[in-house]
C-alpha cells in the first residue's frame, strides 16, 4: 500500500536534540554576527517587510562572494525556531509521565536559566565599563533590572536592549509557565488539539500585529508570537514517532516562499520553516553520525548552547568593526569564525561560574563548604 509519509523517525534520542541544539545555535551565532556588517538586507523576525527580502535577492546577485554573510544575515535567526521546537519536545518527554506543580516546575525551570543570565549581565556591566571607561547610567540600570524580572518582553523598547537575543529569555519562561496548562490539554483531549492551539494563536498573533501593534514592540517578543512552533514540539513528541507526510514536506517550502513577499503568509512561515529545519536535521543526522568529530562537535555545542547564547550578542562588536574597517567577503568569514570561536571561550568560562554559583547555593551559601569540593574537585 502508498504511503504520504516521507519522514518517519523518533522519538528524538538525546543526541539527536543536541545536534538539533547545536545547529540552531550556530544559526543564531553566525546571524548575530553577520546581520550587524552592514549593507546587510535586515530580516522579517519580529516584524515584516517584503523589501528586506527584495534586498537580499538584489544583494546575494549584486555580491555573490557575500552569499553566506547575506543568507546567515537574512534566515541565521531561524534557530531560533529550532530552539523553541526541541525545547517543548524536551519537556514533554521529561514530563508526560509526571504529575506537575506549577510552582516547583516553573522554580526549577528559572533556577536553570537565572545563574547564567546573572552572569551574563555581570559580563555585560564589565565589558561596558572597560570599554567606555564610565560606569552604567540609569538606562542601563533600569534594563538590566528588568532583564532579571525575565517578562521584559512585555515592556515597549526593552526586548532588545542590553543583549538582543536575550528577548529569548523573556518568550521561554513565559511558554514555560504554560507547558503545564498545554500538557493538561494534551492528556484530555489529545495530540491533534495542540494543531489546534497551533492555528488559533497564528489568529491571534495576525490581528494583534496588524490590528493593535504597540510602538516598540513585537508579538514574537512574547508567548503569543511563539505559542504555535512550541505547540508543534509538543504534537511530535506525543507521537511514536515524528511523521512528516510527503505534503507537508511539499507545502512547507512554499508557504514559506509566500511569507517572504506577502505578509498574511508570513504570520504561517514560522511553522513552515521550523517543519522543513526539523525535516533537513532529521535527514542529516545519519550523516552526522558517520563522522565523530562533527556528531560530538554539534553534540557538544547543544550542550552548553544556553552560555553560547547569553555571551554571544555582547562580543561581536570589535570583530564587527573589523569587518567594517575591510568590506571583504573573505575577510567577513574568517571573522566570523573567529567571533564564534572566542564565543565558545568565553562560553565555558560563564559555564564554569555557573557551576560554581549551582553549587554555592546547593551548599547553603557556605563558602568553606564549596571550597572544599573545589578543593577535592566534586564540584
Amino acid at each position: 500500500m502508498k504511503t504520504n509519509r516521507l519522514i518517519a523517525h523518533g522519538p528524538l534520542s538525546k543526541n539527536d536534540v543536541n545536534i538539533m541544539k547545536g545547529l540552531g545555535m550556530l544559526m543564531i551565532m553566525f546571524h548575530n554576527f553577520f546581520h550587524f556588517i552592514p549593507v546587510g538586507p535586515g530580516e522579517n523576525e519580529f516584524s515584516f517587510s517584503a523589501d528586506n527580502f527584495k534586498r537580499f535577492l538584489h544583494f546575494t546577485i549584486a555580491k555573490p562572494s557575500d552569499f553566506i554573510r547575506f543568507t546567515s544575515s537574512y534566515l541565521g535567526h531561524y534557530g531560533v525556531q529550532l530552539f523553541i521546537f526541541v525545547s517543548s519536545y524536551g519537556l514533554y518527554l521529561a514530563y508526560r509521565n509526571k504529575n506537575i506543580s506549577w510552582m516547583d516546575f516553573m522554580k526549577k525551570r528559572i533556577m536553570k536559566l537565572y545563574p547564567t543570565l546573572v552572569l551574563g549581565i555581570a559580563l555585560f556591566l564589565l565589558l561596558y565599563i572597560f570599554q567606555l571607561q564610565i560606569l552604567p547610567g540609569l538606562t542601563i540600570i533600569k534594563s538590566s533590572l528588568l532583564k532579571l524580572t525575565l517578562l521584559f518582553g512585555f515592556v515597549p523598547n526593552e526586548a532588545l536592549t542590553i543583549s538582543g537575543p536575550w528577548w529569548f529569555f523573556s518568550i521561554i519562561v513565559q511558554l514555560y509557565a504554560i507547558f503545564p496548562f498545554l500538557l493538561w490539554i494534551l492528556r484530555r483531549k489529545g495530540p491533534n488539539a495542540l494543531l489546534v492551539i497551533v492555528f488559533l494563536f497564528i489568529g491571534i498573533s495576525m490581528i494583534l500585529d496588524l490590528y493593535i501593534k504597540i510602538p516598540g514592540t513585537s508579538v514574537y517578543f512574547t508567548f503569543i508570537g511563539q505559542m504555535p512552533v512550541f505547540c508543534l514540539g509538543l504534537y511530535f513528541a506525543a507521537q511514536p514517532q515524528i511523521k512528516i507526510s510527503k505534503t507537508i514536506i511539499v507545502l512547507s517550502p512554499v508557504v514559506f516562499a509566500l511569507g517572504n513577499v506577502y505578509q498574511y503568509a508570513w504570520y504561517f512561515s514560522f511553522i513552515a520553516i521550523t517543519l522543513i529545519l526539523v525535516t533537513g536535521v532529521i535527514l542529516l543526522i545519519p550523516i552526522i553520525r558517520k563522522s565523530a568529530i562533527l556528531n560530538s562537535f554539534l553534540e557538544f555545542t547543544g550542550s552548553i548552547s544556553l552560555f553560547l547564547f547569553v555571551v554571544n550578542g555582547m562580543l561581536r562588536e570589535p570583530f564587527v568593526s573589523l569587518a567594517e574597517k575591510y568590506h571583504n567577503a573573505v575577510v567577513n568569514l574568517g571573522l566570523s569564525f573567529a567571533f564564534v570561536a572566542f564565543v565558545y571561550f568565553v562560553a565555558l568560562i560563564i559555564r564554569l561560574f555557573e557551576k560554581l554559583m549551582q553549587e554555592f547555593f546547593s551548599t547553603g551559601l557556605h563558602v568553606g563548604s564549596l571550597l572544599r569540593k573545589m578543593k577535592s574537585n566534586t564540584y
